[in-house]
């Protein structure tokens, strides 16, 4: 039903009313009326049900107080008086998103669910979180989430420890979180912008649990509110809800002062020299960073900040953006990006380059400058502008956000104007700003908007952040001996204390939530789940070798293309050079076309089109696999033949020619891997550790650390090799686009199938054909086991595992509950709750692969023995049936993902390709749903067989990696 304007319900006036037509609801302003909540509601028939409630939050000092309180307040509540209802949430709901993130002003609760009953048990778990914390009674929440001292005994050494604590230690391992801390600091310095709302490692042992309380007394109150409905519901039954459950226990005071002042301009450009930490081996050239970041106008002016989006789009992005171009050509730097934060009250454009030196910080800013310069006097090319916003356009309307609920998405977005008491439907109302942009093509909009903003604004810092040798290891040693410092300092009765905190928060951790405490959470029944597996369902028809696999949809006019096409014949040692090949396709001119004109239309006439070499195992083997190249592609239908055209030139007329791009391209990708790295590192070390037991995955591991080997190599040995691989990459263009065995997997409407399926035929009959594709690939060698790869960072990904079908055991659906149990029982508490790592995962797959993983993990030996010590702990399992069913939803819950076009294409390619019929995922769904306990139980001696193999792999801190170098066979440094 339809609210009325100035009509009150539950409490909650209706202050506005319109029907927003870009996300096809129906949107209500509301505000309650006694406690000062405000409410947005956005009614649709979208089942996908979300519920958020954010709160304004400016930090006050670099303690994390927002960060560690958004971890805490999940930490038990008034109803639900157990020591992590998040956790049991995530156990044993239906949830399709569940998180609270914090941001540099705010923080969120947003969940999300397609059942009724569910949702509404997750919004009741949120509200009494929120506002009725455990936090007043129990301060070893503070301990465990944020920070305590960790002390074995009196005569044990001092440390600190906390899940926050480790997780920022992690974050500050990465040169890009310190360039946006110095950054933040500097542009920023009269705002609650300069402090780091995060934590900053050092500061985080300041937080006290009066500051702790203080600052949950002080800003999560429903008066600093911002609740968020969104889809298909009783909007009156919720309302009501609301108000008397919560929000009617609430006064508003006017006391509440939460807004984010804004930061006077500068005089002039604020420079800044900053250090991160480089590895005791690294070559330190061209490792250093420069960066121009610029405050720029106001966030509740939608139309600008759209227009800066998009204007950092076209300056910064892809092989045509003009500034990129400058920047890279110049060869001050390996690459050069941008990046425009527009969830600020005053937003940041951001011109970034790596792959420099710190002399040519002079020469970076000067080029900047000039080019900007010189676009205000000559134009932007209103082409690139156009194809940039068309792709803009495109993203906007397509609104597929992968895993994410599209309400999700949507609910974090009005917070952008939202949060500073503007209209949270600016943003949403795209059409007019759209219209609004296209027109300022045809005038000097964009030009002006660099003038105003990019040149005459002295609102700017300069940033140049370079390598350091020895700098964590001096961080290190300075931090332990503060902490000889500060045990020397304390009484014994103080380090008394210290000891038996500690150990009561490890008992209160190990020991289990009584039946009753956990009875207290709502859950659905078995009874509530569908027991049918979704269908993949396709028309697979073929012509010869190859194979056509329509999946229906409605998909809004857009086609979407996945081309796998048969690489099985490769040899294994040129896999490097068909990764680097994936990265260099579409930007080497081609035909007719420059990369950057291939940019250009590839931006402007498609969603976009990637290339990808992967290996697949077959569903009941890592040792049986095909490895296939895939081109992934989506535009609108009226667009076809522009896309088709720009695939022609790519896969026909690639030139591979030029020593000078291949250079560029290369330093880019290799920029790439020495920023990214460490974030990389949980994902780097299970690449590893899998490709030490299974080919497939040996094949994968060439993308990863092998692959950034051979980067460096690469770029060490660049002149004596170039020509040799320029050759080898010209013929392997012919391997990958061939007309000899593909599969190509399409979705569209039905109406639009028979010319998708006409031009992709016409594109493949002008592919070659070749009479190899088929064939086995040359194995490749394993690498050596079990290592231990430095980096300069402060925490671990540990990595263990192994090959369960080779040790004689088979796939049941009983271990993907195992995941579950594993995840969010005995690994975090383990890892995440007694270690202090940010989390663990577990992962069993159908093709015999079993692996364990810490993430942002500040133990290594202890994380290991916790892998070791499962099968002993999983042969007394006994779970309650709720406690089972609660494990049984929760693994229903992630595999129900609702699918996107795009993703529903490809689980439907994949599971062709794989073999995993219908009948197979319904055995397993099975499996699953009638789980017992003995079926847990007997995958006691599944683990320990697979374990037995002893394959380890750790990415990690050169001094935990060196501290532990007796556990494996070599340890190498990136």
């Amino acid at each position: 039903m339809k609210l009325e304007v100035n009509k009150v319900y539950s409490g909650f006036i209706v202050k506005h009313a319109e029907y927003v037509e870009e996300v096809q609801s129906e949107a209500y302003l509301m505000e309650h009326e006694k406690s000062g909540a405000r409410l947005l509601y956005l009614g649709n028939s979208d089942d996908n049900k979300v519920f958020s409630i954010s709160f304004r939050t400016p930090p006050y000092d670099d303690t994390g107080v927002p960060h560690i309180l958004e971890h805490s307040s999940l930490c038990g509540s008034r109803k639900y008086h157990l020591k992590e209802p998040f956790v049991e949430l995530v156990k044993g709901s239906m949830n399709t998103f569940l998180n609270a993130m914090t941001y540099p002003d705010k923080t969120m609760y947003p969940v999300a669910s397609r059942n009724v009953k569910d949702f509404k048990n997750l919004m009741d778990v949120y509200l009494d979180a929120v506002f009725y914390p455990l936090i007043y009674e129990n301060p070893y929440t503070l301990m465990q989430e944020g920070w305590h001292y960790e002390i074995a005994g009196k005569e044990g050494e001092l440390a600190y420890n906390g899940v926050v604590y480790n997780e920022m230690k992690g974050v500050y391992s990465s040169a890009d979180a310190i360039a946006e801390n110095e950054v933040m600091r500097a542009l920023f310095p009269d705002s609650p912008y300069r402090y780091e709302s995060g934590g900053y490692p050092a500061a985080i042992p300041q937080l006290t649990q009066e500051a702790f309380e203080n600052f949950h007394r002080t800003y999560y109150s429903p008066e600093n509110s911002f609740i968020y409905l969104y889809g298909d519901m009783d909007i009156e039954k919720t309302l009501e809800y609301l108000d008397g459950e919560y929000l009617s226990a609430f006064e508003k005071s006017g006391s509440v002062n939460s807004a984010i002042p804004l930061q006077q301009p500068f005089a002039k450009t604020k420079e800044v020299k900053a250090f991160y930490p480089a590895g005791a081996d690294e070559d330190l050239a061209a490792k250093t960073y420069h960066e121009l970041d610029i405050v720029c106008g106001d966030a509740r002016d939608a139309k600008t900040s759209l227009a800066l989006r998009l204007l950092e789009t076209v300056l910064l992005e892809g092989n045509s953006a003009p500034l990129r171009l400058a920047l890279l050509e110049s060869g001050i730097c390996t690459d050069a990006y941008g990046q425009y934060t527009g969830s600020l009250r005053q937003p940041v454009f951001a011109v970034k380059v790596s792959g420099s030196e710190e002399n040519k910080r002079d020469e970076f800013i000067s080029i900047v400058y000039r080019t900007l310069q010189k676009l205000t006097i000559e134009g932007l090319d209103k082409e690139l502008l156009e194809a940039c916003l068309n792709m803009l356009e495109f993203k906007l309307r397509e609104a597929d956000f992968g895993a994410y609920p599209k309400g999700i998405i949507y609910g974090i977005g009005v917070m952008d104007t939202w949060l500073y008491d503007g209209d949270p439907l600016d943003g949403l109302r795209y059409n007019k700003l759209l219209a609004e942009l296209r027109e300022g093509i045809k005038t000097n909009y964009y030009e002006q908007l660099i003038e105003n903003y990019l040149l005459d604004n002295t609102h700017k810092v300069l940033l140049t952040l370079m390598p350091k040798k020895g700098m964590e290891e001096a961080e290190q040693a300075e931090l332990a001996e503060k902490m000889q410092q500060i045990k020397a300092g304390m009484s014994e009765k103080e380090i008394e204390e210290a000891v038996e905190h500690c150990r009561i928060l490890h008992e209160r951790q190990a020991a289990p939530d009584s039946l009753e405490a956990l009875a207290s959470i709502p859950l659905l029944e078995r009874s509530d789940i569908r027991r049918e597996a979704e269908k993949l369902e396709g028309e697979l028809t073929t012509e010869g070798s190859n194979e056509f696999l329509y999946v229906p949809a409605f998909t809004n006019k857009i086609a979407y293309l996945n081309w796998y096409f048969d690489m099985s014949g490769i040899d294994g040692s040129l896999l490097p050079y068909c990764y680097l090949l994936s990265d260099m396709l579409g930007k080497v001119d081609a035909g007719k076309y420059t990369y950057q004109q291939l940019s250009t239309l590839g931006i402007k006439y498609t969603g976009g089109v990637t290339f990808q070499v992967h290996a697949y195992s077959a569903a009941e083997s890592v040792n049986d696999y095909t490895v296939k190249f895939t081109v992934t592609a989506k535009a609108l239908v009226h667009n076809l033949t522009h896309m088709f055209d720009i695939l022609r030139a790519i896969a026909l007329e690639s030139r591979f020619d030029s020593v000078k791009r291949l250079r560029e391209v290369l330093a880019e990708v290799k920029s790439d891997w020495d920023s990214n790295f460490f974030s990389r590192g949980q994902t780097v070390a299970c690449a590893r550790l899998n490709s030490y037991y299974s080919p497939a995955a040996r094949v994968n591991e060439q993308d990863y650390y092998s692959y950034y080997e051979f980067l460096k190599d690469l770029t060490e040995h660049f002149d004596e090799r170039a020509g040799e691989t320029l050759q080898k990459l010209s013929s392997l263009l012919g391997v990958f686009f061939e007309n000899s065995k593909y599969l190509l997997a399409y979705s569209c409407e039905e109406e639009d199938k028979a010319q998708v399926l006409a031009m992709a035929k016409e594109f493949a009959s002008l592919l070659p054909q070749s009479e190899a594709a088929g064939s086995a690939v040359k194995p490749l060698a394993a690498p050596g086991l079990n290592e231990g790869i430095m980096t300069p960072g402060k925490v671990q990904y540990v990595a263990a595992g192994g090959d369960f079908r080779k040790v004689g055991h088979k796939f049941t659906g009983s271990m993907k509950v195992l995941e579950t149990i594993l995840r969010y029982e005995y690994l975090w508490t383990k890892i995440r709750i007694q270690g202090g790592a940010y989390g663990a995962s577990a992962v069993f797959d159908r093709n015999g692969s079993m692996y364990f993983a810490s993430y942002r993990d500040p133990k290594l030996a202890e994380s290991l023995e916790a892998y070791r010590g499962l099968p002993g702990w999983l042969e007394q399992l006994d779970l309650p049936e709720r406690e089972l069913t609660k494990y049984i939803i929760g693994t229903i819950s992630a595999a129900d993902v609702p699918l996107t076009n795009s993703m529903r294409l490809s689980q439907t390619a994949l599971a062709h390709i794989k073999g995993v019929p219908q009948e197979m995922r319904q055995k397993t769904r099975d499996e699953i749903l009638n789980l017992t306990n003995d079926d847990l139980r007997s995958l006691a001696q599944v683990v320990r067989d697979t374990l037995s193999g002893n394959y380890i792999c750790v990415v990690g801190g050169s001094n935990a990696v060196e501290a532990n170098k007796e556990i494996f066979n070599s340890v190498k440094h990136i």
